[in-house]
């Protein structure tokens, strides 16, 4: 486990820079579906599915559009499933393997897609665009370790590769655009073959440069403390916030710590679904949790308690760890997110068909939407990184719940400026989204279990996703066509538990504040006032 003062700054650089690049060629691309799809319905991907009538008039018939949306519906339960599979490998194995992982079926992925259209025994664009999704976590969740290679800005970190991430989906915007200037010339056989440059990138990037083990927290200052000869009290105790008298020394430093981290076992005993006995950590753990404090700096202590929430449940097992609210609410604020993101990804064009009652208008805020996703992804960078690093968790959850709300009412208005407004609103929300979820977990989880708890949120989103071919059915075949009611639906769940979450996680902030103060008061040092007798 590297700590990021024994990596050279350049080496570190560079794997942040190789990082962004493959996020930003592979993490998530199957998300720029909007723009593929236009392709392969020009290319006639499904058109036995339409009568020979409806195909002379060039009118997408709803069969045909639910079996092409079945293909991101797939894609996106995919690519969410995959998560606590990439979590486990990821903390047992580390991000080199994954790095190899998400390069070889990122290859097998756009090898199939390729050939989608000669073999006709099985669906490869199913199939194919299904293993590419597989392959994407690979390559996004395994760098987010890289955000403890530069702690104090590991925001900005995080808000980089998910704008990265976000950006992605630009690689078949910018195809569908060279396919439309080329009329039709540049085939999708062409495209997916030329693409495979990138998975073997990826997998001679992660050999070369990529750290086999992910960066954690090293132990520096605990190995000042354990030196008497380079040991500086001063800058210990900084470390975890306190001024000592250096009569105490170490003894001052060590209660500070017991203090600190006893306020944030304090939560879990509130939070536990377990009694307070049993959810007691036991002497291993508050070891672990006591190690934790000496493993950060000065500067990334600041940082990370403008969180409030930071080390709520470090050193924890994972299991015991999503037995709590912590974990319920965000997973469950995740799922109706992830539901809503991928279910207007995958519908907008129709969507604004309707609502607009014009094609050709709903035709211009698709292709609006395509300009607009990467270019959100990076356009947040600075704003999730501003976000994370300088206010609370509170606060970013709740400009999340605002977004949300505004996005929902928008989504449903009947004019085109509204829906403008509504796209604009979107590709931010989801960047920003993404970048906040993760650093949530990171911070209240910690990043010994990262992997496997941000993992597991994925999949069960994963799961709600095929949801999405449901809400296909109903809003083609019940309500003809209309998309108001499942977006209302939506709206009205995703507020409310949205609600829920942001309130829970100001009340635990509080707590915790209140906690490491009680516990500070506690274990403070007895001053004696000047000129007060000594034998009173």
């Amino acid at each position: 486990m590297p700590h990021h003062l024994d990596v050279p700054l350049k080496l570190r650089v560079t794997q942040v820079f190789f990082a962004f690049l493959w996020c930003l060629l592979a993490a998530g691309p199957i998300f720029g579906f909007a723009a593929l799809k236009t392709v392969w319905l020009r290319e006639g991907v499904y058109k036995d599915s339409c009568t020979s009538d409806e195909n002379e008039r060039g009118f997408i018939c709803s069969t045909r559009e639910i079996k092409i949306n079945f293909i991101f519906t797939s894609a996106s339960v995919v690519t969410n499933f995959a998560g606590v599979l990439v979590g486990i490998i990821l903390d047992r194995f580390g991000p080199r393997i994954c790095g190899y992982t998400g390069g070889i079926l990122i290859f097998i992925g756009a090898f199939m897609l390729a050939f989608a259209d000669t073999l006709i025994l099985l669906d490869l664009h199913v199939w194919g665009y299904m293993i590419l999704a597989l392959g994407g976590p690979f390559v996004f969740i395994s760098s987010f370790q890289l955000s403890n290679a530069f702690p104090v800005h590991s925001g900005l970190i995080l808000s980089l590769l998910t704008g990265a991430f976000d950006a992605s989906t630009g690689v078949y915007l910018i195809y569908r655009l060279i396919y439309d200037e080329s009329n039709g010339r540049f085939h999708p056989k062409a495209f997916f073959l030329l693409y495979l440059a990138v998975p073997i990138f990826i997998i001679i990037g992660s050999y070369t440069v990529m750290p086999n083990d992910s960066y954690k927290p090293g132990e520096q200052a605990q190995k000042l403390l354990e030196d008497e000869e380079d040991l500086d009290l001063a800058d210990a105790a900084s470390i975890v916030g306190v001024d000592i008298d250096t009569r105490n020394g170490r003894d001052t430093v060590t209660r500070r710590v017991k203090s600190v981290k006893s306020a944030s076992r304090a939560s879990v005993v509130e939070n536990n679904i377990e009694s307070e006995q049993t959810a007691l950590l036991t002497d291993v753990q508050r070891d672990q949790a006591h190690k934790d404090l000496f493993e950060y700096d000065t500067q990334e202590m600041i940082k990370l308690r403008k969180s409030g929430v930071w080390g709520a449940l470090h050193g924890l097992p994972a299991l015991q760890q999503i037995r709590t609210p912590w974990f319920a609410l965000v997973c469950g604020f995740t799922l109706i997110q992830m539901l809503r993101l991928n279910y207007f990804v995958a519908s907008i064009r129709s969507q604004y068909d309707f609502i607009l009652h014009s094609a050709e208008k709903a035709l211009v805020v698709n292709s609006f939407f395509d300009i607009a996703l990467p270019v959100g992804g990076i356009i947040t960078v600075p704003i999730g990184g501003f976000l994370l690093d300088n206010f609370s968790m509170t606060t970013s959850w709740a400009v999340l719940l605002v977004m949300g709300t505004a996005m929902g009412i928008l989504g449903n208005l009947p004019w085109i400026t509204a829906a403008y407004a509504n796209i604009c609103i979107f590709v931010i929300y989801r960047s920003l989204f993404y970048t906040t979820a993760s650093d949530y977990v990171a911070k209240v989880f910690g990043f010994d279990t990262f992997g496997t708890v941000y993992g597991l949120i994925s999949t069960i989103s994963g799961l709600f996703n095929f949801v999405q071919s449901g809400f296909d059915h109903i809003t083609h075949r019940i309500l003809s066509r209309d998309p108001r009611p499942v977006n209302i639906a939506l709206l009205i769940v995703s507020t409310s538990v949205g609600a829920l979450f942001v309130w829970y996680v100001q009340r635990q902030t509080k707590r915790l504040k209140r906690s490491a103060l009680e516990m500070e008061a506690e274990t403070a040092t007895a001053l004696r006032m000047p000129g007060y007798p000594s034998s009173v």
